[in-house]
């Protein structure tokens, strides 16, 4: 028996066009920075999953990374969205053997390997359909995973949740919408640093230690800069 292996799809934009609702907060090389401590955690936390192959498409020109060697890197020379970057990767999955594709962004400080463990997991109950994350306002998708690769189309940037789940319906395939509060919270707009960084100090002042959220280092340079902001403004 085959056994099953999941294509991990990772979209980045160019770092410098990266968070830029977040540009009250944090000046573009900020934001660069932020997008790259986010992209190297997301990698880091997924490393332990087994049976899989992740694939990064992004118009930044990224370095091949040492910690990270069977990552494949496509580069997108068209700017144009997620859509565009997860069909780029579809062309890479459609020549490999792939059970299932799972589709996460970099912006989800809480997310843990054992968060997509336990979405692949779920898939297990269909041979045809998706399993989804929604954001936490219920207007966007942050995670995907679709089985087998092709079942639907992806609809990003346009109420995507909405536009994912009517597709599976249509298509008439199994949906399981999975309301996981680490993958819900995403990190987009100031509100978020704010509900993060209030999350963040709860679980530390209440001993419920999430292993890597002490060690995070793009949770510590949100804390960091608003100090910073504080200070600036006494």
């Amino acid at each position: 028996m085959r056994l099953s292996k999941t294509a991990i799809i990772i979209p980045i934009k160019k770092f410098y066009h990266s968070k830029t609702r977040l540009g009250s907060f944090l000046n573009s090389k900020e934001r660069k920075e932020l997008t790259k401590l986010l992209m190297l955690e997301t990698l880091e936390k997924i490393s332990s999953l087994q049976q899989k192959q992740v694939i990064i498409v992004s118009g930044e020109r990224l370095e091949p990374m040492d910690r990270f060697k069977d990552i494949v890197l496509i580069e997108e020379t068209d700017l144009n969205g997620v859509n565009n970057a997860i069909g780029l990767a579809n062309r890479f999955i459609k020549d490999n053997e792939f059970s299932e594709s799972l589709i996460i962004p970099i912006d989800l400080p809480f997310l843990s390997a054992k968060d997509l463990h336990d979405v692949i997991k779920t898939s297990r109950k269909f041979e045809k359909g998706i399993c989804i994350v929604p954001s936490k306002r219920f207007d966007g998708t942050n995670v995907l995973l679709r089985k087998p690769n092709l079942v639907i189309d992806t609809f990003y940037d346009n109420n995507s949740f909405y536009s994912h789940v009517k597709s599976a319906a249509e298509n008439n395939v199994s949906i399981e919408i999975i309301k996981n509060e680490n993958l819900m919270i995403d990190l987009d707009t100031v509100d978020d640093v704010v509900e993060i960084m209030g999350r963040y100090n709860t679980v530390l002042d209440g001993h419920k230690t999430y292993n890597g959220m002490k060690e995070s280092k793009s949770i510590i340079f949100l804390k960091d800069k608003m100090k910073d902001k504080l200070k600036k403004n006494i």
